[in-house]
């Protein structure tokens, strides 16, 4: 009979696993990345990686959703001693200024070599809109509660307003990806700040 294993244990597995996979992926890219290579990195073999994870895809997912999940358990504990939506999200605008271009470069890496393998399979297509969708939501109910509480301009399309909210985001750190300085990026993301908010008060 084969030994129980504990939820802590496979839990500890899994994080191993998936930060040799996050080391892989970032320093030989999504697609040239093997499931050799994470075997080769974690120092386990590939029958016990299958135990966790199908495919490098599904590491993919994982590795995504658990920082999209951070990131927004991390805002919304914030968010207990922020009540007034317009300061969440200059909250969410101060989080984008200390995070590092190297690290922000290191992840648009991550999610766009992805996102060019996946556009082409539907059912990997269909996963990442789960994900983006999360953050869409989590902007979108911001802004609704600033618009029902009178901070914003009482014709705000929400939905609308949150898909801008990011697209403007990416958009920049895509133009920051492969050069620019840290004090240029700050000031941009203080210019998209102001604009955001000219649109959303009116």
């Amino acid at each position: 009979m084969s030994p129980k294993v504990s939820k802590a244990y496979k839990e500890e597995k899994k994080a191993i696993i998936l930060e040799g996979a996050l080391h892989c992926f970032t320093e030989k890219g999504f697609q040239a990345t093997t499931i050799d290579d994470i075997v080769k990195y974690v120092g386990i073999s590939k029958g016990a990686i299958y135990n966790y994870f199908a495919s490098k895809e599904e590491m993919y997912i994982q590795l995504a959703d658990d920082k999209m999940n951070a990131m927004l358990a991390n805002s919304l504990e914030h968010f207990k001693s922020l009540p007034v939506a317009a300061d969440q999200i200059r909250y969410m605008y101060d989080r984008f200024r200390k995070q590092p271009l190297a690290e922000l470069r290191k992840w648009m890496a991550f999610h766009l070599e992805f996102m060019l393998y996946a556009a082409r399979q539907p059912h990997l297509i269909a996963r990442w809109e789960q994900y983006a969708d999360k953050a869409l939501v989590f902007m979108q109910d911001i802004m609704e509660a600033g618009k029902a509480a009178g901070e914003f301009r009482a014709d705000l399309d929400c939905a609308a307003a949150s898909r801008l909210f990011w697209s403007i985001r990416d958009g920049l750190a895509l133009q920051y990806m492969l050069s620019g300085e840290e004090a240029d990026y700050r000031q941009r993301i203080d210019d998209m700040e102001s604009m955001v908010f000219r649109y959303i008060a009116g």
